[in-house]
């Protein structure tokens, strides 16, 4: 006789006690004093479209139209922002309930149409895993992941329903809703929604059922059309604003430029885009202010090519480093320490010349860096610069190399950075190897998704911060390494069943 309460054999009580978890640990964790960080292009521009000054200024300052990131998020969250000011509510208060309500969907979606069949046991890992990950996530309710997750719970849900009833309506409206959403996010999952969307649908018309519901049926034409109904506006606007057919967002080149000239191994961290992002850089912002987003890109483009061209040995190392970061163990992003001796100007000045610190856009102050100089050379390099009281300088950086190297450093690091990469790997390895029979069909086809996913963050740029797109695929990889070893105990046992 099972012993999960009936409450929890609910898709809709296990997704509303998910939500409500994440919900009520969030706003502790706020009231605690910490303050959730919202995606920075995103909410820029959905403040200026709040604002009525269009699609554009995606780092705050007056820089016009932008394509920097696709419109779906900045759509939402300008919607948002006009119901907080209509209502003379706090500005965060629409979008944590906005993704609040996309949790509850990811959940519900999952568990009515894709997990249907599993026993209780693994349903409830997979709803611990979806919680742990909305927990381990501290911006996770103002983040772009809970809507992420809605949409590739749809996609999920869409494609099951495909199989199982090749050529209905309901498969059809959830696949092509799917990927019209993802492709409105995310380019790296509209980019495996449409190829998973495909091959279900060609093989769907192998089946009697998909032959005589005929090929305008099939998943295939619905994903098409969701892509061409969410694509293609967005392209055409981009065309007739900034002459460049752009499909996605515009900054592909720059990111991959960025990864290879800015780290040292093709993984971003904070270091990184302190030096060579418009949103922190002031030279960079400057310079995409004045020059505007297609002008200010356009060397981005030839510098990427050369940069590949160049070096494509270095290109293939650094795509290996992204994708071991990616399923293997995620690198620290936090490699940057304020600075907290003050610099008169002039000093400040020469030791930002010579990448001694970083400036920050928006920062009361400079930041230094993880470094593998020794004291000595650190010593000569202020030497070098200038420096009138280097002993205390020199301090200063002995003290932000010693912090940099304990947060990055520590277990509780070590642990966060593993369950956003590696223990996702673990758990969907399990799902496929430990099961006894053939492998979970959904296990297979999320963890399909996840590495086409993945190919554009490989190929172009990644930190440990995009994983936090994936929160429903790794909890179902959860869930299905459950499932796998429950699968070799018998049937009968009730903690099992």
């Amino acid at each position: 006789m099972s012993r999960v309460p009936p409450f929890l054999r609910s898709p809709l009580g296990a997704a509303s006690l998910v939500c409500a978890t994440i919900l009520v640990a969030s706003g502790l964790r706020w009231s605690s004093g910490e303050r959730p960080r919202f995606p920075l292009e995103h909410s820029n521009v959905a403040y200026s479209l709040a604002s009525g000054l269009g699609y554009a200024n995606p780092f705050g300052v007056l820089s016009g139209p932008t394509a920097w990131v696709p419109p779906g998020l900045p759509l939402a969250y300008a919607g948002a922002l006009k119901a907080a000011r209509a209502l003379h509510v706090d500005e965060r208060a629409p979008i944590v309930a906005l993704n609040a309500l996309a949790a509850l969907a990811a959940v519900l979606l999952t568990l009515r149409f894709s997990v249907a069949a599993w026993r209780p046991l693994p349903r409830i890992a997979f709803c611990a895993g979806f919680a742990g990950y909305g927990l381990l996530d501290p911006d996770f309710l103002v983040s772009t992941g809970p809507l992420t997750a809605a949409e590739t719970a749809l996609l999920l849900a869409g494609l099951c329903e495909a199989r199982r009833s090749p050529g209905s309506g309901r498969a059809w409206g959830l696949v092509f809703a799917a990927n019209a959403l993802l492709c409105a996010t995310h380019p790296g999952l509209a980019l495996a929604g449409a190829v998973a969307s495909a091959w279900v649908g060609v093989d769907g018309l192998r089946t009697e059922a998909g032959r005589s519901a005929g090929l305008l049926r099939s998943a295939a034409v619905a994903a098409l059309a969701g892509i061409l109904a969410s694509a293609g506006p967005w392209t055409a606007r981009n065309r007739a604003v900034f002459h460049q057919w752009i499909p996605a967002k515009s900054n592909g080149y720059f990111e991959a430029a960025l990864s290879q000239r800015e780290t040292d191994d093709g993984v971003l961290s904070e270091a990184a885009l302190v030096a060579g992002h418009p949103s922190t850089n002031p030279r960079l912002l400057a310079d995409y202010a004045r020059l505007g987003e297609a002008a200010f890109l356009e060397p981005y483009r030839g510098e990427a090519r050369d940069l590949v061209r160049a070096q494509p040995g270095r290109y293939a190392l650094y795509s290996l480093n992204r994708l071991f970061n990616a399923i293997c163990l995620s690198k620290p992003p936090g490699d940057i320490e304020l600075l907290s001796v003050r610099l008169p100007p002039a000093e400040a000045a020469r030791m930002v010349g010579r990448r001694l610190i970083l400036p920050c856009v928006g920062a009361p102050n400079f930041f230094w860096a993880l470094s593998d100089a020794t004291a000595d050379q650190e010593s000569a390099a202020l030497a070098a610069a200038r420096i009138e009281n280097p002993r205390a300088v020199l301090a200063d950086w002995s003290r932000a190399q010693r912090a940099i190297r304990a947060r990055a450093g520590g277990l509780g690091s070590l642990a966060v950075r593993f369950l956003w990469s590696g223990f996702a790997s673990v758990c969907c390895l399990l799902a496929v190897g430990a099961r006894r029979g053939p492998p979970d069909r959904l296990v297979l086809a999320a963890a399909a998704v996840y590495l086409m996913a993945l190919a554009p963050n490989v190929l172009i740029t990644h930190d440990l911060r995009h994983q936090a797109s994936f929160t429903l695929l790794f909890a179902l990889f959860l869930g299905g390494a459950v499932d796998a070893l429950l699968s070799r105990w018998p049937e009968g046992a009730d903690w099992a069943a």
